[in-house]
């Protein structure tokens, strides 16, 4: 039985043996204190081979396999060129894109990864985790309505006015230095709320709270399988192993991204764009090989079949994505009071929507020491309405209340509203 070692291919000798002492006091807010949840990838303590690269074989051929994630990543990417008030794209025929069922022709460019064809879709996946939405249809349902509504107002009220200059009460397309932006009558761009919101409703969720959740990690079926290392008919991975890997391609998935070694974002527009970002702010920096190495370890231990350090992967998954969401809140929202500061609507505007979003992700995170979001739903809904209250953003510009749920984010996490704001 192959227990301790992976085969990692030509780069099996990169490999690394890693065995590190618990609270080192390493910084990036990691400490684990006495909650006994580890946080910081360089505590994980383990007594096998971990390759450097995200590089796993099985009789020279790999068991990396993650086809589903770069299509839906592939489509969504997709859905959001169609919110272009220039793309002609109907109501229907966006929401068919979301809702692909396959042979539709929804995808223009469906390239390489046969998007038509797929069986695959975005909306069957909004908030789909077993962890919180394994019996909760009724939020789930809830939740892919809000996306399916942003499609439609952004036909039905922006597309009609793109035109017009936005003001108060009303949606239009506002100036962002070279740029326009098409908003709302709050000022939101529903594009960016759509992709934000997704980076935690789609791929958070996904990743933290159902491939990796609870209830598949301690998948008694799933173990026992791996243990016997029994593959998938007509595969060279164990089930485990796939479930995985899927995890990962929600990160690492989109083609333009070097999955094996990632540096940069490339093209990516989902959650891998944004811990490269996060990691190019000094009070963050590290945050990327965290949970890259993370993914590695965890990986590694699937195959070593050990499971509790499976889990201390994990905690920290949770952790480092988790904070990724948080972090990205806080930043676009003091940058759009700063731009409000300047008078500049346009750029404010444009901040605030992608603040917008990422508020909205909050409540897809997961804290390793609660087992539960950062930020409940009613906790999340409550921040979106002080948001959207009144005229929305343009009532925002005194930044009373954008410092407002600022703070209430960044006082659920472990950095300041002012290291976020960098």
């Amino acid at each position: 039985m192959q227990k301790n070692l992976i085969k990692a291919g030509i780069l099996a000798g990169m490999v690394l043996l890693f065995t590190a002492c618990k609270d080192d006091g390493n910084d990036l807010g990691d400490g684990n204190g006495d909650t006994g949840v580890i946080t910081n990838v360089n505590d994980i303590e383990y007594d096998f081979n971990v390759p450097s690269t995200y590089v796993f074989e099985r009789n020279n051929e790999t068991t990396v396999s993650f086809s589903g994630q770069s299509q839906r990543l592939a489509m969504n990417k997709e859905i959001l060129s169609y919110f272009s008030v220039t793309s002609g794209k109907t109501t229907a025929e966006i929401e068919a894109a979301f809702a692909h069922e396959a042979g539709n022709n929804d995808f223009i460019d469906a390239g390489s990864l046969g998007l038509n064809a797929s069986s695959k879709n975005v909306k069957s996946k909004i908030a789909a985790s077993d962890d919180l939405f394994g019996s909760d249809a009724v939020a789930k349902e809830a939740i892919q309505a809000v996306f399916s509504a942003y499609i439609a107002s952004q036909v039905a009220d922006v597309v009609p006015n793109k035109d017009n200059t936005a003001t108060e009460g009303n949606a239009g397309m506002i100036a962002d230095g070279s740029s326009t932006r098409y908003v709302n009558g709050k000022g939101l761009e529903y594009n960016q709320a759509f992709a934000k919101g997704s980076i935690g409703a789609l791929i958070v969720d996904q990743v933290l709270n159902n491939y990796l959740g609870t209830t598949r990690i301690n998948n008694e079926d799933y173990i026992s399988k791996n243990d016997a290392e029994t593959l998938e008919e007509g595969k060279n991975y164990t089930k485990y192993e796939h479930h995985y890997d899927e995890a990962f391609g929600y990160v690492y998935g989109d083609p333009s991204v070097d999955f094996e070694s990632p540096i940069s974002y490339e093209s990516d527009s989902f959650l891998f764009k944004y811990i490269t970002r996060v990691e190019s702010d000094t009070d963050f920096s590290g945050i990327q090989e965290q949970i890259f190495k993370a993914f590695r370890i965890g990986r590694a231990a699937v195959v070593a079949q050990d499971y509790d350090v499976l889990k201390d992967a994990v905690t920290v998954l949770q952790y480092q994505i988790s904070k990724v969401i948080g972090v990205r809140a806080v930043y676009y929202l003091q940058a759009g009071k700063n731009a409000l500061a300047a008078q500049d609507f346009g750029g404010a505007f444009h901040d605030l929507s992608e603040g917008y979003g990422f508020v909205y992700s909050l409540q897809f995170t997961r804290n390793p020491e609660t087992d539960a979001p950062y930020l409940s739903a009613s906790e999340v809904n409550s921040l979106i309405a002080k948001l959207e209250a009144g005229n929305g953003f343009w009532d925002l510009t005194d930044g009373t209340v954008l410092d407002e749920v600022s703070d209430t984010i960044s006082a659920k996490f472990d950095f300041t509203t002012a290291q976020a704001a960098d």
